[in-house]
């Protein structure tokens, strides 16, 4: 008998809540296995048959199962019992023959007994995998111009399939020979356009900063003069790659083994920002929303700005300040930490300083990029800032994800040992802090080259529909940063369900997003009834606990790709696609 017909982790959607209930009162599985198979097994026959059409129902699908090995599991008992009293008679009235025939039998049936009874006990320790809620059940408040709106825009022809990220030849993903930058502006510009349900870019810019302002200060204004916007870029491995030779070369890689870190290798031309989705971003605030080059602030924090990326952008715009944290050399602007620590964990063990960008930063712009993470799961725009707290690494905050072990060594892949639902999450933190998540008006997911299962090494191309073994050629961007996270999540989870088999360059996990509790973080980031008991999400240390942060929601399925919104439904995430027959329902906005 199957023991996934006795696990009660496949109950989803609103039964999940049922499984919950139980495990909050700590109701053995026994019992539960019991419980929940009466309760399915009247379910069905309630409503199947005074309509046996019924059957066909979602909710039906999942009872029947339920119901089905619970009755199977009830008649092998009563079988058992039945044959072993023949066994008994045929010995006393010495038939041996008939006795040794029903003993045969009743063995049998006691073998499916033990294997159910097992089997269900056994499930319990198995690890659990996907998200805890079913698809269109949106939870939160959604954000924005147009709430809960996510775009996504995706063109196979603006990169080069041909593209094998290696050092021969230079070969990067973020050499301009393997993207065109033409067909990235555009589908950044029709992604703006989207958001802001604009017909001009002035005019969407002024929306997004109108927008921005009100929620802040609440002050119907655009964008001031002299006003800083601080663009917030992921280059986590730039702090720790680079041989002696390549730091003196400006933080440009080497063109042979010769003069890189060898053992280092494998980790270049890593799925991190690349130059084109922020390129286009300069031509933009600069061109059309009419910011001035030296109000605009690029870098991650925590690291160097890579040279490939410096070198392109600077050139076009040599006004913009590139910042790091170590050096002044090269074009380079010096970020300090704060005097103060400005974002103050809701577990209370640690609080952290930050950033003088971040702090003096009137706008925030956060672009992330599309990849799984080995400990969280999956990296976006929230993961991005581990970037930007003060310390020289995030390693004291990795506790809080769900597969701490994966940052040990030897790396644990796989192990979500802090995996499930309603405990805490320092992404929550980040999401609600004034500084991070708050001052944020835009919200973008480079997909580009989207990543493999190790977020320290190279792209891979990816299987999941409409990508087809090609890179993902795509650009996510929204104002609701949980509907953001919530649809490149629904993107990631089908990508990395461990059926298909990526590249062996960067496919030491293949299930790393479809680990249980990735999406916890957006759970409670939308709706405190998802915190965890005892915890107040306060990261400003105001008194004021954090309201919803924005809406949650899974797809409907990953051909359709529809939300509450392409279904004609309000209160969810609406994904409009750049072009719009990629998701029907998105409407024009």
């Amino acid at each position: 008998m199957s023991s996934h017909k006795f696990d009660p982790s496949n109950l989803k959607g609103k039964l999940a809540g049922l499984k919950r209930w139980f495990i909050d009162r700590h109701i053995p599985p026994r019992l539960m296995f019991f419980i929940v198979g009466i309760l399915s097994t009247i379910w069905f026959i309630v409503r199947v048959i005074p309509k046996p059409s019924r059957a066909a129902y979602p909710c039906m699908r999942v009872a029947a199962p339920l119901m089905s090995g619970f009755v199977l599991y009830l008649l092998s008992l009563g079988g058992l019992t039945f044959f072993v009293r023949r066994v008994i008679r045929k010995l006393k009235h010495s038939q041996y023959l008939a006795a040794g025939y029903y003993f045969l039998i009743a063995l049998i049936i006691s073998g499916i007994s033990i294997t159910s009874d097992t089997s269900f006990s056994s499930a319990q320790t198995v690890k659990k995998s996907g998200p805890d809620d079913g698809p269109n059940e949106p939870v939160g408040k959604g954000s924005g111009i147009n709430p809960g709106l996510v775009t996504w825009a995706w063109n196979p022809d603006a990169t080069n399939e041909n593209c094998r990220n290696v050092m021969e030849n230079s070969d990067w993903y973020f050499n301009p020979v393997n993207a065109d930058q033409k067909l990235i502006g555009d589908m950044i510009s029709g992604s703006v356009l989207k958001i802001a349900g604009k017909s001009d870019l002035k005019r969407s810019w002024d929306a997004l900063f109108r927008y921005h302002n009100q929620k802040k200060y609440s002050k119907n204004r655009g964008y001031t003069p002299g006003e800083k916007i601080f663009i917030k870029i992921n280059q986590g491995t730039a702090s720790w790659i680079f041989s002696q030779q390549e730091k003196d070369n400006g933080y440009v890689f080497a063109t042979t083994a010769k003069g890189a870190q060898t053992r280092r290798l494998r980790n270049r031309g890593a799925t991190e920002t690349s130059p084109y989705v922020v390129l286009e971003l300069l031509r933009e605030l600069v061109n059309h929303a009419g910011v001035k080059q030296a109000d605009i602030v690029i870098g991650d924090p925590i690291a160097h700005i890579f040279g490939h990326n410096y070198e392109i952008w600077h050139s076009e715009f040599p006004d913009v300040i590139y910042i790091d944290r170590f050096s002044e050399k090269f074009g380079r602007t010096l970020t300090r930490q704060t005097e103060n620590e400005l974002i103050h964990y809701s577990d209370k063990k640690f609080s952290d300083k930050l950033y003088d960008v971040i702090e003096k930063a009137d706008y925030m712009i956060n672009v992330a990029s599309l990849k799984p993470h080995g400990s969280a799961g999956i990296s976006l725009t929230a993961k991005n800032h581990f970037g930007s707290q003060g310390r020289p690494s995030a390693a004291h905050l990795h506790y809080s994800l769900i597969a701490p072990t994966w940052e040990t060594f030897p790396r644990e892949a796989g192990n979500a040992s802090n995996g499930g639902y309603r405990k805490y999450r320092v992404m929550v933190d980040i999401m609600g802090s004034r500084y991070l998540g708050q001052n944020t008006m835009l919200y973008i997911v480079d997909g580009l080259f989207g990543g493999g299962a190790d977020e320290t090494k190279g792209p891979v191309k990816y299987f999941m529909e409409p990508f087809n073994g090609d890179w993902s050629s795509s650009i996510f961007m929204s104002q609701d940063q949980v509907a953001l996270e919530s649809v490149c999540y629904d993107f990631l989870r089908t990508e990395w369900d461990g059926v298909h088999k990526h590249d062996p360059s960067n496919s030491v996990f293949e299930i790393g997003p479809s680990m249980y509790g990735v999406d916890d973080y957006l759970h409670q980031a939308a709706d405190s009834k998802n915190w965890p008991e005892g915890i107040i999400y306060d990261p400003d240390n105001c008194g004021q606990p954090l309201a919803s942060l924005g809406v949650h929601e899974h797809w409907n399925n990953a051909i359709d790709k529809q939300y509450s919104g392409n279904l004609g439904r309000s209160g969810g995430i609406t994904l409009v696609s750049v072009p719009e027959t990629l998701v029907k329902g998105g409407g024009k906005k």
